[in-house]
């Protein structure tokens, strides 16, 4: 025991524990320890550990159990599971964990291995196992793993999530609905994007032209116009394309959350998590960009072509 003291009590109560502290009745002037306990006992066990083995399991508990229970991320605390106490210390909190819901009472989420050790330390002969497991083929597998877990014996329950996926990608209702109305989508967001622009562009074509005439008659030359131009409608364009991905966006969220709920209104669990595919969007962008230089390329060539002396005697 000689210098820092990394020794533990083993829990024996959630309400006061054994105390472990240096003391000063050495023996030959060594360190040493005293241990103070009381009538509590774990399963019929007292004593003290190395901390090294075991220190508080570190847990990630979720937002509702720390409201529920007022602990926060530092906090220390003892465990009852099965009527083995074991301590824990709270390092992060999360919302949502894989099979566990987030409503109600809460979840703690620990190391599975770390957690078993704490759990069967006192008494291996009765040895506590997990009830459920999560596994994730590693790459190469080549399908392996999913074939010996599909082959287990009647009891067990076995959850597929690529067989589920797959399930839903070949309903020819849902995969070839959702397929015609993105190749629709996109064939009305070029055809309204190409016939709003020019049309745009024709108006103002014809309303801007004395503008225009007015200020090659002040002395800018063409390429300032040409510059002009650009810098006027591209601004036009890059806000339209802000405010349209955001709006997007934001309906896309609305959308959603109406409709994801269960057969009793409620939200479905996990919560969808909307992805843009910008891969799918980028071309898209691209369409529409070329759109603008072709429209303001047509643009230019007019107002190049302005007859001044007209635009004077209509003016005047």
């Amino acid at each position: 025991f000689e210098g820092r003291i990394d020794w533990a009590s083993t829990p024996t109560s959630v309400i006061s524990t054994d105390i472990v502290a240096p003391s000063d009745d050495a023996f030959r002037d060594r360190g040493a320890v005293r241990f103070t306990f009381g009538k509590e006992t774990n399963r019929g066990i007292r004593g003290i550990s190395h901390i090294a083995a075991s220190g508080p399991v570190p847990i990630a508990v979720s937002t509702a159990f720390s409201r529920r229970t007022g602990y926060d991320v530092g906090d220390v605390a003892i465990f009852d599971v099965m009527d083995r106490l074991f301590p824990v210390v709270v390092r992060a909190k999360v919302n949502l964990f894989p099979t566990m819901n987030p409503g109600g009472l809460g979840f703690v989420v620990a190391d599975l291995d770390t957690l078993m050790r704490h759990l069967n330390i006192l008494s291996p002969e009765v040895r506590i196992v997990p009830n459920e497991a999560l596994i994730d083929e590693a790459p190469g597998a080549d399908g392996a793993v999913r074939e010996s877990l599909l082959n287990l014996p009647a009891g067990v329950s076995v959850r597929d999530r690529d067989t589920a996926l797959e399930s839903v990608r070949l309903d020819p209702l849902v995969t070839a609905g959702w397929r015609a109305m993105v190749v629709l989508a996109i064939g009305i967001i070029l055809f309204t994007a190409a016939s709003g622009y020019f049309t745009y562009m024709l108006a103002f074509a014809n309303r801007s032209r004395a503008e225009m005439g007015f200020l090659r008659s002040l002395g800018l030359s063409r390429r300032q116009m040409s510059a002009l131009l650009i810098l006027e409608h591209a601004v036009i364009v890059v806000m339209g394309l802000a405010l349209g991905t955001w709006s997007g966006l934001e309906m896309s969220v609305r959308m959603v959350s109406s409709v994801a709920v269960t057969d009793r209104g409620e939200a479905v669990l996990p919560p969808f998590s909307l992805v843009t595919d910008w891969a799918f969007m980028i071309p898209i962008y691209v369409a529409i960009l070329t759109i603008f230089g072709i429209a303001l390329y047509a643009l230019n060539r007019s107002m190049r072509r302005v007859d001044l002396q007209a635009i004077a005697r209509s003016e005047g």
